[in-house]
């Protein structure tokens, strides 16, 4: 490669690679060989050209020698990635075998193009196909670690490797990681979410793409909504460019500014929808199937909801927002299928009508069922244990418990692990914690994805939950096992045990200084620090009380 070298190609690739003092590729070095140049090295390469030669490669001075040593992987992935070896115990073996050395030297990987002619032929195939390495939540935990690290480049490969799982007919990784990036602060990540925005619309289906943007312009930075919308049609672009109406002449951007730079109310960021007629927004909620269009219609009935929880509050033991979510998800699980109750209305007109009729049946029946329930202690005789728990000796429910917050904390990315030693502490403890519409704001969500991250979250706990009870094993790395054994062994003390934890993800968060200015005016108005441990009354952690309350959370 050394021979091939091109001193005037090798200036117009350090210009265009940005190798410039400050700029993203500082200091790499080229010999001045364009891509087909670097694949005719490769394919002259042996097949059984050792793995254990490529790292030397890899770690070269200079830029196309990393790229060929990447490349190689590439062909050596492909060749064991076939229809006919998918399932083949070899084949996996090989596979982990290239995708761990991969990830190991992913740092040399240090430009967009070495990570976009690599990352999806490598980690993206290998998200879809069997591996030894460990389940699809080990697979989420292993993309989550990249999105969360500090290297831009790592943070590129969690997005782009999205490319091959949408060109494969899976959708999930795609939306899951762009909206993780939705506020990242370099101009090559809006590109790079936004290129994948537009793959998936393209490959998988452009109704996903538009419920995205219907939730997440107004905070998308305009590189990003320019390359998602690139190959709509010029009105439709058009429509999505426009800005949500703030009334300062600006789309609305992160940080609470627009266009213009003006600063804009958090009242902007909400009903959206609110002019559109209601058969066109029931139309959406049919044709998306996305529970945030029912948050989004709570917002716009949200009056009339609040009127009719106040004639049964007396009755009820939670608060309205609690109980608002409830419904919501109460709307959803029923039925088959969660438009099931929908899909019966025959005039779409009367739907505003039958929502509010039905809520106010939920909460006539709730005030009921809670009316013959005593709240004060929960208690083993008023157990709500599922069927196939409730024989379970207390020390396997806490094998159980120890490993399923383990597990939790180990495969949430940091936001959602926040929210869920948030969600144990306040279940723990009733100290009244922030709202959650003012952590929200803190964790820069808006609202409706708060919400929906909760949910999500509650519900994947209780898959994990069921799936220790048949006996499987959850994968968990030496730390978080550690983690369950610490808890398993001094359960009593759980509550400080969970605080330090929940202290130490605040600093794993992008804007920790905003939750933790939070906090500190709580401390301040209050007198006390929400959820912190009081030294002279300190709750102590018995296992069938919190069995009960930990079922009880996940299923209300």
């Amino acid at each position: 490669m050394e021979s091939l070298q091109d001193d005037e190609q090798r200036q117009i690739l350090m210009r265009f690679f940005k190798t410039g003092p400050g700029e993203y590729g500082e200091g790499d070095e080229f010999l001045g060989l364009k891509v087909p140049q670097t694949r005719e090295v490769v394919r002259a390469v042996p097949k059984d050209f050792p793995l254990s030669e490529v790292p030397e490669l890899l770690m070269n001075r200079w830029h196309e020698v990393r790229l060929c040593g990447l490349l190689i992987l590439v062909a050596k992935f492909e060749r064991l990635a076939t229809k006919k070896l998918e399932h083949d115990e070899a084949a996996i073996k090989g596979r982990d075998e290239i995708l761990t050395l991969y990830l190991q030297y992913a740092e040399q990987a240090n430009n967009w193009d070495l990570v976009d002619l690599s990352v999806h032929k490598i980690l993206g195939h290998w998200l879809l196909l069997p591996s030894n390495l460990g389940d699809k939540d080990y697979k989420i935990k292993l993309l989550d670690d990249l999105a969360q690290s500090s290297c831009l480049w790592k943070q590129r490969m969690s997005i782009v490797c999205s490319w091959k799982t949408s060109q494969m007919g899976d959708p999930s990784w795609c939306l899951r990681y762009a909206e993780i990036h939705l506020h990242h602060p370099h101009d090559l990540m809006h590109k790079a979410v936004g290129w994948m925005l537009r793959e998936m619309g393209k490959r998988v289906s452009m109704d996903l793409l538009r419920d995205f943007l219907r939730q997440h312009t107004h905070e998308m930075p305009r590189t990003m909504l320019r390359y998602a919308i690139e190959k709509m049609p010029e009105q439709e672009r058009q429509y999505w460019m426009q800005m949500p109406p703030d009334g300062t002449g600006g789309r609305l951007l992160p940080g609470g500014k627009n266009d213009q730079g003006n600063e804009t109310k958090d009242k902007s960021k909400s009903n959206r929808f609110a002019a559109i007629p209601v058969p066109d927004f029931l139309d959406m909620i049919l044709k998306g199937d996305d529970e945030a269009m029912y948050y989004l219609l709570h917002d716009r009935l949200s009056d009339q909801f609040r009127n009719r929880y106040e004639v049964y509050s007396h009755n009820l033991f939670d608060d309205y927002e609690d109980v608002i979510d409830d419904f919501f998800l109460y709307l959803r699980e029923r039925g088959q299928s969660p438009n099931q109750p929908l899909q019966r209305i025959k005039k779409k007109e009367s739907f505003e009508s039958w929502l509010l009729n039905t809520f106010r049946n939920y909460l006539s029946n709730r005030a009921e069922a809670e009316g013959q329930r005593v709240y004060s202690h929960l208690k083993e005789s008023d157990s709500i244990l599922t069927i196939e728990s409730s024989d379970l000796t207390d020390e396997r429910k806490l094998a159980i418990v120890s490993q399923l917050i383990a597990y939790a904390h180990q495969v949430f990315y940091p936001r959602g692990r926040f929210i869920f030693l948030r969600s144990m502490l306040t279940m723990l403890n009733k100290q009244r914690a922030v709202p959650n519409k003012e952590m929200a704001e803190a964790l820069d969500m808006s609202y409706l994805a708060y919400r929906v991250t909760l949910h999500h979250m509650r519900q994947n706990v209780k898959r994990f939950r069921e799936r220790l009870l048949k006996g499987e094993t959850l994968y968990l790395d030496a730390d978080h096992q550690q983690m369950a054994d610490n808890i398993n062994h001094d359960f009593i003390h759980l509550y400080p045990t969970l605080f330090r934890i929940y202290l130490e993800s605040i600093d794993s968060l992008k804007t920790s200084s905003a939750v933790k200015h939070l906090r500190q005016q709580y401390l301040e108005e209050r007198g006390f620090a929400v959820h912190e441990p009081n030294p002279d009354s300190p709750i102590n952690v018995r296992i069938p009380a919190f069995w009960e309350m930990l079922n009880h959370w996940m299923t209300t």
